[in-house]
């Protein structure tokens, strides 16, 4: 009575091990790497694609602040940059309403002009905050030690205030908040003589000014 079923499922179990195994590609995702590059229209999208820009923030202030508002505003401010740039090594001092950053060159650049990984992520944690508090200007001023030449020290803290304030720019902070300017050995935080290697005089200031009604 049960012959006929035993001989079907046997037949069955036959097929199954004799059967393909499916294609490799199956193995794979999709794309299958077999596929390899996209059809034209596809190569264009890739290649046209604008790369992801910084997260976006929700910024506090309208631009322009009355002078009622502005010392709270910046307190606010000085808060999340503290918090922000805890353990960095970075200064963070406030002068009436201002604050400012005060930043080794080493820290941001090692012995060239343009800003190290490092560098560029410290810049870009405070971005983070200057970008939230929009209604502020940034200044950003190079210094240099005496070591080279006034105008090879002028040149060296001017390329480096650019840098900064162009990884600003890179992180979405407007540019018509930012301004830079460098000013080689004029202006020594630690008094020395010509040509003296000094790396605290070496150094990039940020003041953060806040935008008050006239």
């Amino acid at each position: 009575m049960y012959r006929p079923t035993l001989i079907v499922l046997g037949a069955l179990a036959v097929a199954a091990c004799t059967a393909e195994p499916p294609p490799r590609s199956a193995y794979y995702s999709y794309p299958p790497p077999e596929q390899g590059a996209p059809p034209p229209a596809a190569a264009h999208q890739r290649a046209d694609r604008t790369p992801a820009g910084p997260e976006p923030v929700r910024s506090i202030g309208a631009g322009v602040l009355a002078s009622s508002v502005a010392e709270g505003y910046m307190d606010n401010e000085e808060s999340s940059m503290r918090t922000a740039l805890r353990g960095s090594g970075i200064i963070v001092a406030r002068t009436g309403n201002d604050l400012l950053l005060n930043i080794r060159s080493d820290s941001l650049f090692g012995t060239s002009v343009s800003l190290s990984d490092r560098g560029e992520a410290l810049v870009e944690r405070i971005s983070e905050v200057v970008r939230k508090f929009d209604s502020t200007r940034i200044v950003i001023d190079g210094y240099t030690d005496t070591t080279g030449t006034r105008t090879q020290n002028i040149d060296v803290s001017q390329k480096r205030a650019d840098a900064v304030a162009k990884q600003f720019s890179d992180d979405g902070v407007e540019s018509r908040r930012l301004a830079a300017k460098g000013f080689g050995d004029e202006i020594l935080k630690i008094p020395t003589g010509p040509k003296v290697n000094e790396p605290r005089n070496r150094r990039i200031e940020i003041r953060i000014t806040p935008i008050v009604k006239a």
